[in-house]
C-alpha cells in the first residue's frame, strides 16, 4: 500500500483500493474535482450503530459498505475517526464514522461483524484510521468515561484496559485509538491489519476541530473507495 499526499489531505493506494483523508481545504467540490472519476456517497451521521449498503440516498447511518467499483464511501468528521476498511477476501470497501458514542456503541465492531456475517470469514481487512482527536487532547468529565470503560466488555486476554486512559484531578484522558483497536482485535483474532493516523485534529491546525473551533460545519471529509 503506496502512501501519497496532494493539496487536499494525504492516503493509502493501489491497484485496488484508495483510502484518503482529506484535509482542512478539502471540501466535496474539490474532492470530487480532484477524483473525478469517482462517485461520491454520503450518508446522514448520528453517532449511532447503524451499518448499511452504501446507496444515493441520503440514510441515516454511521457507516456505509459496497463492492461497487469507483464509489466513494465519504465520512465526515471534527474530532471523530474515520475509519476505512478494505476486505480483500470479498473485494468489499466500508467507511465507519467513530466518535466517542461511536465508540460506546460499538460502531466498528458492528461494521466488521456485519462484514463478516456477510462473507469477509477470514477477517483478512486493511483498515486505515485518519486524523482524530488524540488522547493528550480527550479530555472528559467521569460520565463519558465511565461509558466508555463499561462499553469494552469484550476483550482479549491481554488487553490491559487501564493501561488506555489515565486521570488527573476529576478529568480523564482516554485513548480513543486502543479502544478501537481492542474492538477489532476481538471480532478478527487479531487478523486484521490496523494503521492509525497520529495527527490530533485538536492541536494541528491542518484540519477542522470541533473542540478547538466549536464550528458546527466544518468537517474533514475522508472515504474509501474500490478502483478495479
Amino acid at each position: 500500500m503506496a502512501p501519497f499526499s496532494n493539496e487536499l489531505g494525504f492516503g493509502y493506494k493501489n491497484r485496488d483500493v484508495l483510502f484518503f483523508f482529506g484535509n482542512g481545504t478539502a471540501t466535496l467540490e474539490k474532492l470530487k474535482s480532484k477524483f473525478s472519476e469517482l462517485s461520491f456517497f454520503e450518508i446522514r451521521q448520528t453517532h449511532s450503530a447503524l451499518v448499511i449498503e452504501a446507496t444515493k440516498t441520503y440514510t441515516e447511518a454511521d457507516a456505509h459498505f459496497s463492492a461497487k467499483k469507483n464509489a466513494a464511501l465519504l465520512i465526515k468528521t471534527a474530532d471523530c475517526m474515520p475509519l476505512m476498511i478494505h476486505c480483500l477476501q470479498t473485494r468489499r470497501v466500508a467507511a465507519v464514522h467513530a466518535g466517542w458514542r461511536g465508540v460506546e456503541n460499538r460502531i466498528t465492531r458492528s461494521t466488521i461483524q456485519n462484514l463478516i456475517a456477510t462473507g469477509s470469514t477470514d477477517c483478512n481487512f486493511d483498515i486505515f484510521v485518519g486524523p482524530s482527536i488524540q488522547q493528550k487532547s480527550f479530555e472528559v468529565d467521569r460520565d463519558v468515561f465511565e461509558k466508555l470503560i463499561s462499553a469494552q466488555t469484550d476483550h482479549l486476554p491481554d488487553f490491559d484496559l487501564a493501561a488506555t486512559y489515565f486521570q488527573e484531578n476529576d478529568k480523564f484522558y482516554i485513548d480513543l485509538n486502543a479502544l478501537v483497536q481492542q474492538q477489532i482485535s476481538v471480532c478478527t483474532d487479531s487478523k486484521a491489519r490496523v494503521t492509525f493516523s497520529k495527527a490530533d485534529t485538536k492541536t494541528s491546525l491542518d484540519f477542522h476541530s470541533y473542540r478547538r473551533g466549536k464550528s458546527p460545519s466544518e468537517r474533514n471529509l475522508s472515504f474509501v473507495c474500490l478502483l478495479t
